[in-house]
């Protein structure tokens, strides 16, 4: 981009997605990337079923300035809505005549019977009542806040609540939730390593033999047991969000409906033809594009599902997927030419889930993503019907100042979150002194910037 010397279409992937910041700078500020909004009513087909399918993407593609300046990948996934998740081991509860637990004392009452009553049988007091980690959504902290004291989303740390936007972590409910995790780890009921390991270290201890663990904090149930171990995989059973003291009882929600992280298709204006170039890229959302690029050929990588086949949730199925992995090597090698990672998709919910039939061994690991949907299911009750999108731009004279407060308040928070629950931190006598400090790396400017941002692009 630099150079000046670039071509009509960029076509991108994950790791090289033009974002936000980038579409402020070669955007908004240097005209380089043509703005497709006027296109979208004339010849848009495909990105107006999607804005019409979920109007808060049109909301986070939308840049200041009014304008669109490229097509994303609007990625969803069922299961994600609902991270982080907790599993617990039916044959503990069942050992020890414990029932599934439904209150935060309850939990606790569990998680003691794991610690001291030997479920193992291997004698020794070597169980470990909740384990967790610091990466992706196995952050056990914020699991048991998220559930039973107040919304709470790490590194972004705002929630709505009666159409007001609100900071989590100065609340007095954060506190309450900080206190109660406190005492269960005073009480040595969760693993003081899940303050420090990563999700693999958390998967080797689970998968110990005998196993050592009660419960654990994921995004999915493969990030703990192995789906190949057909006992510890059945024996992993999903909680329900625990009901709090006062009563507060969410899921987690970590998937960012209707954001847009960055574009994967933009036009650049080198560009003779726009119009067309935009039509182009607006197919790319299509459907049959999508599964083509996720799946392959149809034929060799995927069906049209037969008539009458239903999904795992009883609704006529769309698509079945065929075996073109290294077990059929002469339809992988013909597939491999055509799955295509970059550029724009529309992998919605909607379109995932109707690529998941019936089958009839929920348990087979080649079933996993039909285990995780259902295991879904039920939490999608207890989401909080009101979120924020996390992404959203911010205008180019306060958006190095939010983005400088909300790096500050990730690393902050974090930290001072866990040594509140370990006892480096005091809960009574050091409270106050940690809200100044949260005003010191910003806390309320950010907040001041996001609400008008977020008012503004809700208009």
């Amino acid at each position: 981009m630099a150079s000046g010397d670039f071509p009509d279409i960029f076509l991108t992937n994950w790791s090289a997605i033009f974002n936000k910041s980038d579409i402020m700078q070669f955007g908004v500020k240097e005209g380089i990337l043509v703005n497709i909004e006027p296109f979208i009513e004339e010849y848009g087909t495909e990105i107006k079923r999607v804005f019409e399918y979920n109007d808060v993407f049109r909301v986070t593609s939308t840049s200041p300035d009014g304008a669109i300046y490229g097509v994303a990948r609007f990625s969803e996934c069922y299961h994600c809505m609902a991270y982080p998740k907790v599993y617990i081991r039916q044959d503990w509860l069942d050992k020890l005549n414990l029932e599934m637990p439904t209150t935060t004392e309850e939990f606790r009452e569990v998680l003691k019977q794991f610690v001291a009553g030997d479920p193992n049988g291997n004698g020794k007091a070597d169980e470990i009542g909740l384990t967790g980690a610091t990466t992706w959504n196995t952050m056990l902290e914020y699991a048991l806040l998220g559930w039973s004291f107040l919304p709470v989303k790490p590194d972004f740390w705002l929630y709505l609540e009666d159409g007001e936007v609100k900071f989590a972590p100065d609340k007095d409910a954060y506190r309450e939730g900080l206190r109660y995790i406190k005492s269960l780890y005073d009480e040595g009921l969760i693993d003081k390593a899940a303050f420090a390991q990563n999700e693999d270290i958390m998967a080797q201890t689970i998968r110990q033999d005998p196993p050592l663990v009660g419960a654990f904090t994921c995004d999915h149930v493969g990030m703990g047991v192995q789906n190949t171990n057909r006992y510890e995989y059945e024996n992993a059973k999903i909680m329900m969000p625990l009901k709090g003291p006062d009563g507060f009882q969410r899921q987690p929600q970590n998937a960012n409906e209707g954001e847009v992280q960055g574009f994967m298709g933009v036009i650049t204006d080198t560009c003779e033809y726009p119009e067309a170039a935009f039509r182009w890229l607006d197919y790319q959302l299509s459907e049959y594009v999508t599964v083509v690029k996720q799946w392959g050929k149809e034929g060799v990588g995927w069906i049209y599902a037969p008539e009458g086949t239903k999904d795992i949730f009883g609704d006529p199925a769309k698509y079945i997927r065929l075996d073109a992995t290294e077990k059929n090597p002469e339809a992988q090698e013909e597939n491999e030419a055509y799955g295509f990672g970059n550029g724009p998709q529309a992998d919605l919910a909607a379109l995932r889930l109707s690529m998941l039939p019936a089958v009839d061994d929920i348990y087979d690991p080649a079933n996993y993503e039909q285990r995780i949907t259902l295991d879904t299911v039920p939490l999608m009750e207890y989401v909080n019907p009101e979120r924020l999108p996390a992404t959203l731009f911010v205008s180019t004279d306060v958006s190095d100042e939010f983005n400088e407060i909300k790096t500050n308040l990730k690393d902050f928070v974090r930290k001072a979150t866990v040594q509140f629950i370990i006892g480096d931190r005091d809960l009574d006598n050091g409270w106050d002194a940690y809200k100044e400090e949260l005003k010191r790396f910003g806390a309320d400017r950010y907040l001041e910037i996001y609400t008008d941002t977020y008012t503004q692009a809700m208009k």
